[in-house]
């Protein structure tokens, strides 16, 4: 029987990383009992080995971190947090899947995850008015500014705010990505470099407001920029937040589109940041559009399958939650899956060529969009 080297040091700095919210764990097992990608991993062992500093648990890799399993834990742990910060323990002894070891040497040489050329950054923004005038800064996700699927979500971005009166800017030469797979994947080091060199290219600017594309990137700015001595110059909200406030004060006024649609709660929008409401009333202010909810939905909303890197590692374990998911949407007889997230428009379309559901994804402002044409 192999033996546990207890660390408590390696259980302090994982108590520190989930707020202290790692000795409230007494083993209920309701975490793994609720995964969604159970019984792929043992989330209560992991949390139980974490209590006395041992991280050796390899199937955390496989963890969303959407949070799910937070909903039903009775004591309040920061589950994902606590998984977060053992991958921090692990990268540092070299125990990180291979496939995301080569996606952070892809954002080391590039900038982007993607490996796409650093000067076609800027490429989706040809032929629109982001060069100056504006003081609101826009922040682009890598995905929303490489994948061609998803430029056209920050191009429809652009326009919608335009006809707003709202004039953006954009960091053509300075933008990088803002190390949400190197924070999932734990390489701190680098993210406090990624962290610190997108704010000094942010106060260049001196915006009165940041608005980024991604949850993913609002969560990191605001949430895990400051631990890493980078807090953002200006406040920083997510687009469905301020497109939601130019609706209901008058200043934009969606047209009308006859459709039945479902939207979709991303996980890093949603149970990590707490909007809910803002995406909804966009969609509700347009005439003749009629939202019908999943059977889960909001804080209970289920995951798309990208998250906690799994995106960029492959994870097919998360497929199945993809597939699940797509069931629900199909469920609900709507045409269209609105959601707000690239990482979750990107699992869903892709799911969608090999399991045929009758559905069409669309992102929030796309659908928005297509009601001012």
């Amino acid at each position: 029987m192999a033996r546990l080297r207890l660390d408590f040091e390696v259980r302090d700095r994982v108590m520190k990383h989930s707020y202290g919210t790692l000795s409230l764990c007494y083993q209920c097992g309701v975490c793994t009992a609720s995964c969604l990608i159970s019984p792929g991993i043992s989330v209560r062992r992991i949390i139980r080995e974490a209590q006395i500093g041992v991280v050796t648990r390899e199937d955390s890799w496989k963890c969303l971190t959407c949070r799910y399993c937070e909903t039903t834990c009775p004591r309040g742990v920061r589950i994902a947090d606590v998984i977060l910060g053992g991958r921090i323990v692990l990268y540092e002894r070299k125990v990180a899947p291979d496939k995301l070891v080569d996606t952070l040497w892809r954002a080391y040489e590039t900038g982007n995850p993607l490996g796409s050329p650093r000067r076609e950054r800027g490429v989706w923004a040809r032929g629109l008015s982001v060069e100056s005038g504006g003081d609101i800064l826009l922040y682009t996700c890598c995905m929303n500014a490489y994948d061609r699927r998803l430029q056209k979500v920050t191009r429809s971005l652009v326009e919608v705010l335009a006809r707003a009166g709202v004039r953006v800017t954009y960091a053509w030469d300075g933008e990088g990505c803002c190390g949400d797979i190197v924070y999932s994947v734990g390489e701190e080091y680098f993210l406090e470099e990624l962290a610190q060199g997108n704010v000094e290219v942010m106060e260049r600017f001196k915006p009165t407001l940041i608005v980024v594309t991604s949850p993913h990137a609002y969560n990191m700015l605001v949430n895990v920029y400051p631990r890493y001595k980078a807090k953002p110059p200006a406040p920083v909200v997510h687009y469905t937040q301020l497109l939601a406030e130019l609706i209901t004060s008058g200043r934009l006024k969606p047209g009308r589109l006859d459709a039945k649609v479902t939207y979709h709660d991303p996980c890093y929008l949603g149970r990590w940041n707490n909007v809910y409401e803002e995406p909804r009333t966009i969609l509700q202010h347009v005439e003749g559009l009629k939202l019908v909810e999943m059977e889960h939905n909001r804080s209970n909303s289920l995951c798309c399958g990208g998250g906690g890197g799994a995106f960029w590692s492959e994870n097919i374990e998360a497929r199945s939650v993809t597939r699940r998911r797509l069931r629900e949407a199909t469920a609900t007889e709507s045409q269209v899956m609105v959601t707000a997230c690239p990482y979750c428009i990107r699992m869903f379309e892709d799911e969608l060529k090999i399991s045929k559901y009758p559905l069409v994804v669309s992102d929030v402002v796309e659908v928005l969009a297509s009601t001012l044409r």
